[in-house]
C-alpha cells in the first residue's frame, strides 16, 4: 500500500503575528511538516522568484508556482511543493466573475510506481463564489484513475454542504481548527480531501511555537494511504 504525507498552509503572505515579514521563518516551520507535498496558499512571489528559491532550498523539494495574480511587487497565489518526481502540470482558473482571480494548481505524481493526483487550492471570500468554484473543481477531478488529493484553505467556516458536488464523488476530508494562531483555534478553514478508495491517516494541525507566531493559520497535515491497484494484486 503507497503513502503519501501531505499539508496545507496558508503562509499569510510570510507576515507573522508580530507584523515582520519573515520568510525564513516560514521556510523553517515547511521544513518541520516532513511532507511529501505541501500546498502553500497566500504566497507572494517577487519578480527575482526569492520565496521559491528560499523554500526549495530549506527544503530540498520542487516547487510548483500556481500564482495567478499580479500585485505590484510580484504574483500572488498558491504554489504546490513536492519531493515526488511532477508527471504532468496545470493550473486552471477558478476566478468568479469580478472576484479577486483564485485557481487551483493540478499536479500529475508518480510515487513508487503508484499515480496520484494532487491540487492545490485557495476559494474565494464569498458563498456564491465558492460555490461555483467547488463546483468547477468538481468538474476538474471527476475523471480519471489515479488517488486523488485536494488541498488547501477553503474559506468555509461552517457546514458540510458546501462540499456535496465533492462528496458526490466520493470524497471525503479532515478539517482539524486550524485558525487563528492567536488563540485557541476555532474555524477549520484548511482541509484535506481525499477521494475512495484512498484514505486519511493521521490527520492533525501542527501548533509548533514558531508555527504560533509565523502566520494566522496553523499548517494542517495528513497520511493518505493509496491501496494495491488491482495489477498488482492479480499479479500478487
Amino acid at each position: 500500500m503507497g503513502r503519501l504525507r501531505v499539508a496545507t498552509y496558508n503562509v499569510h503572505d510570510c507576515v507573522g503575528r508580530d507584523g515582520e515579514y519573515a520568510p525564513e521563518r516560514i521556510a523553517a516551520v515547511v521544513a518541520g511538516l516532513d511532507a511529501d507535498v505541501i500546498a502553500l496558499q497566500e504566497v507572494t512571489l517577487d519578480h527575482a522568484g526569492d520565496v521559491i528559491t528560499l523554500l526549495e532550498r530549506t527544503t530540498a523539494m520542487r516547487a510548483v508556482d500556481g500564482t495567478l495574480f499580479e500585485r505590484g511587487v510580484g504574483r500572488y497565489g498558491n504554489v504546490l511543493l513536492t519531493r515526488q518526481p511532477v508527471a504532468e502540470q496545470r493550473v486552471h482558473d477558478l476566478t468568479h466573475r469580478d472576484r479577486e482571480p483564485r485557481g487551483i494548481v493540478d499536479a500529475q505524481l508518480v510515487v513508487d510506481g503508484q499515480c496520484w493526483r494532487v491540487l492545490a487550492t485557495h476559494l474565494g471570500l464569498s458563498w456564491r463564489e465558492r460555490r461555483q468554484q467547488l463546483q468547477t473543481a468538481a468538474g476538474i477531478v471527476q475523471d480519471g484513475d489515479a488517488a486523488t488529493v485536494i488541498l488547501g484553505d477553503f474559506n468555509i467556516w461552517l457546514g458540510a454542504r458546501a462540499f456535496a458536488p465533492l462528496t458526490r464523488l466520493g470524497f471525503v476530508r479532515c478539517q482539524p481548527a486550524s485558525f487563528p494562531t492567536w488563540f485557541t483555534p476555532l474555524l477549520s478553514l484548511d482541509r484535506i480531501l481525499v477521494r475512495r478508495p484512498a484514505s486519511l491517516r493521521r490527520c492533525t494541525r501542527i501548533m509548533s511555537p514558531v508555527a504560533r507566531i509565523a502566520s494566522d493559520h496553523f499548517p494542517v497535515v495528513a497520511e493518505v494511504m493509496h491501496p494495491p491497484d488491482r495489477t498488482a494484486r492479480g499479479t500478487a
